[in-house]
């Protein structure tokens, strides 16, 4: 086993072995040019109507931002991630001072929550930001417990770490953003677990965790009330919530093969914004079953390849992080479908890459450029073993 930190000196930009892994790219790519498809066939409507004429206008500024993400993909593909290691604390405070400022900037019309931050015209979303950045610190904090011999130290440090991701949910709690909340925290989850934490420690976690989440939405009558939908649309569909209702229709509409790319008759104001939320019914309905199957396979195939580079990761730090990253991604694609297949609960989560862009099309693409270098870097010379990986630490 080698230490968290290769025993090297090293530029942000050093040399590494030139190596891509091409699966993953592809995969990105395919889910890209599928979200730059459907987001126009289905904003065209809303597009001509919200401007007076214009039907390009959300799918120009989905290629923007799609343009932005993949430069911050290049970028971190070519930044050595022990760069983001080295400078986990300052990543931290920048992702919780966001997650601050949003619950004092003003509140933009026709939301309902505090949950963008405009800066130069631009609505950045602080929760994405902050969801990658305690990401970061909690891989570093993890790594350098694993490398601690004292078993106080480790306690110290574990515990200073569940703080630290208690803030980081409280704040995103009170905009609120409860899928966020939930998204992190399984992410989170699956660090502790791969960490080692022992099932005792884990077993008092999941009842803290579901009491802050009933809060939440106890606060908030809209989120019962989406619940209550969904519970009542198990047992009878036709009283699920209006958003479920329409989603399945869609879907069942495009039956196997899909009405055809802009075809689709549930964009037209029957879905609530269809090139969002709701893209993945529209890839139902105009590309039927087998479009979505390829769908779900590129994700499978993005997740599958995340795996793989976490477990071949060449240090503790590496791993964390890509085993963090590929989860997150997990979690938004399982979220964003179980909703439109009226399998979970109405909730805002967009599904990665595909989704009408914004700050987690370019916070998806930036982790994927991470993904890419920790490939690029691995070295079966300098791995460390995996028999150590999955020993209780804490």
């Amino acid at each position: 086993m080698i230490d968290s930190r290769v025993q090297q000196s090293y530029s942000p930009f050093g040399p590494a072995r030139p190596a891509l892994d091409f699966p993953l790219l592809a995969s990105v790519a395919i889910l890209c040019i599928a979200g730059v498809v459907f987001v126009f066939t289905s904003s065209a409507a809303h597009a001509w109507q919200a401007t007076g004429g214009q039907s390009l206008t959300f799918l120009s500024n989905h290629v923007q931002r799609l343009a932005a993400g993949v430069a911050a993909a290049f970028l971190f593909y070519h930044v050595r991630y022990q760069f983001l290691e080295k400078r986990a604390r300052p990543v931290l405070l920048i992702g919780l001072l966001g997650l601050i400022i949003v619950l004092f900037s003003p509140q933009l019309p026709g939301t309902t929550a505090k949950r963008w931050i405009l800066l130069a015209g631009i609505s950045i979303q602080p929760a994405e930001i902050a969801k990658y950045a305690v990401l970061v610190y909690a891989a570093r904090r993890l790594s350098e417990i694993d490398d601690s011999p004292f078993p106080a130290d480790r306690k110290r440090k574990f515990n200073g770490l569940l703080i630290v991701c208690a803030i980081a949910l409280l704040l995103v709690g009170l905009e609120p953003n409860l899928s966020m909340v939930i998204l992190t925290a399984a992410m989170l989850f699956c660090l502790f677990f791969l960490h080692g934490l022992e099932w005792k420690k884990i077993a008092v976690m999941i009842p803290v965790g579901v009491l802050s989440v009933t809060g939440v939405v106890l606060a908030k009558p809209y989120m019962l009330e989406r619940i209550r939908a969904f519970l009542q649309g198990i047992s009878d569909p036709m009283s699920a919530s209006y958003h479920v209702q329409q989603s399945l229709i869609a879907i069942g509409q495009g039956g196997w093969f899909g009405l055809g790319l802009g075809q689709s008759t549930q964009k037209h104001y029957y879905l609530p914004e269809p090139y969002n939320d709701s893209i993945f019914s529209i890839v139902g309905e105009e590309s039927g079953f087998v479009g979505a199957a390829l769908l779900v396979i590129a994700f499978s195939v993005l997740i599958i390849r995340g795996w793989k580079i976490a477990m071949n990761a060449q240090d503790r730090f590496a791993y964390y992080l890509a085993a963090g990253i590929t989860t997150s991604l997990a979690c938004s694609f399982v979220i964003n479908v179980g909703v439109n297949v009226a399998l979970l609960p109405a909730t805002g989560q967009p599904l990665p890459f595909v989704s009408y862009g914004g700050s987690s099309l370019v916070m998806s693409l930036a982790a994927v450029g991470v993904l890419l270098n920790i490939a690029k870097q691995q070295n079966r010379a300098m791995k460390w073993q995996v028999s150590t990986r999955l020993a209780p630490r804490t």
